[in-house]
């Protein structure tokens, strides 16, 4: 592997303060000699640096007015079918799953009506924590009807995104889905999980995923709601 060129450095420390709330939105990064003072670097080395940021849309170069840090968290554009890992992805994010269990269990009622299945058919429910640069922000439960994947309890610890997963697997493609949104405080156990503290806000999403309108799929996924937001288009007024 070859070494790491001095400005992509620089860029994934400042990279890590900005996701970290080190500098918050509308802060104002050092300058750039402060920073070439702080990581002992030229000033190209810095711009550099600074360019990467700029283009991943991180932080906004305003001559003569500094280095202002923008909106970083994740967005998920509501008027696609995309998961909470892919958006992570899209943004920049190093994703990957800390912990997942797979288990069979039969189908509550209130799960069967949300799949269409029968009151006790096999369903399978895929749980995993996701981490985001090794910081914890999702927690995920997935119930797939078990018929269409068999043998999924072998492939724990075996995938992260599980979209893609299904596609690649199972031939299961989602082409639509229903979303629920709210928001809600976490409770001590999220807040174990996500190591942050008791209450602290999270963005939840529970979801009915369709294949050619047949439900494949329901998701119910808690989002450390500092990290992520949601985007939406709307045409016409609803009278």
């Amino acid at each position: 592997m070859g070494k790491i060129p001095a400005y992509m450095i620089v860029h994934n420390l400042l990279k890590k303060d900005i996701q970290d709330g080190k500098y918050l939105v509308s802060d104002l990064l050092p300058t750039e000699p402060e920073l070439e003072k702080i990581f002992n670097v030229s000033r190209t080395t810095i711009r550099r640096a600074m360019e990467v940021l700029k283009e991943e849309g991180l932080i906004d170069i305003k001559q003569g007015r500094g280095t202002m840090v923008l909106d970083h968290r994740t967005k998920q554009d509501l008027n696609k079918v995309t998961s909470v890992t892919e958006s992570l992805r899209r943004r920049g994010y190093e994703v990957r799953t800390k912990s997942m269990y797979i288990d069979i269990i039969p189908a509550s009622e209130k799960l069967a009506n949300k799949l269409t299945i029968n009151n006790g058919d096999f369903v399978a429910r895929v749980q995993r924590i996701q981490l985001a640069n090794e910081q914890p922000v999702v927690i995920m439960k997935n119930y797939i009807p078990y018929r269409f994947v068999p043998n999924i309890e072998q492939f724990t610890n075996k995938f992260s995104g599980l979209y893609q997963f299904l596609e690649e697997q199972y031939q299961l493609e989602i082409n639509a889905a229903n979303d629920k949104i709210f928001a809600k405080s976490a409770d001590f156990a999220e807040s174990e999980m996500l190591c942050t503290q008791p209450g602290t806000a999270l963005l939840c999403i529970q979801r009915i995923c369709y294949k050619e309108e047949e439900p494949v799929c329901f998701d119910d996924v808690c989002i450390l709601g500092d990290q992520y937001e949601l985007a939406i288009s709307m045409n016409g007024r609803y009278k």
